[in-house]
């Protein structure tokens, strides 16, 4: 089963694809140990004309796979041609991607992640770094980058 992303769904990843930049950052990778570099790519710049690319394909995206976790609102997405492609990874977790960009932004004490597959947005994730029961993402106006 799926649906159509919510408009505030829809706003947050929009915004993201417009102003976040790839996770970790050159600042935070300068900090790793030379085994935690290593295990990461260098991050990637984004063009513009990927950015065009995102948002497009952010328009066909459908929701296949909310989190059930109870502490947060985040959703896998997949192209709408794709929902049934069992192999089509929709969990921010392994899948059948070549190319995967992880932006990065934060909000009132959690992050928020956008995941990037093949250039096309498969997780919108707020994971939150203290206690707290989130049920919807923020506005996107309180999004920091």
């Amino acid at each position: 089963m799926y649906w159509p992303l919510t408009p505030r769904e829809h706003e947050v990843a929009l915004t993201i694809i417009r102003h976040a930049h790839p996770s970790p950052d050159e600042e935070d990778r300068a900090t790793f140990t030379g085994v935690q570099q290593e295990a990461w790519d260098p991050p990637t710049m984004i063009t513009p004309a990927q950015r065009v690319t995102w948002e497009s394909n952010l328009a066909e995206a459908v929701v296949t796979n909310p989190c059930d976790c109870g502490s947060c609102p985040s959703i896998g997405m997949r192209p709408v041609t794709r929902v049934d492609d069992v192999a089509r990874d929709d969990t921010g977790g392994q899948g059948d991607f070549a190319n995967r960009i992880i932006l990065d932004a934060t909000v009132d004490g959690c992050m928020l992640l956008l995941f990037i597959d093949d250039d096309s947005p498969s997780y919108l994730e707020l994971a939150p770094t203290s206690e707290g029961i989130y049920t919807e993402f923020p506005p996107p106006e309180r999004i920091l980058f």
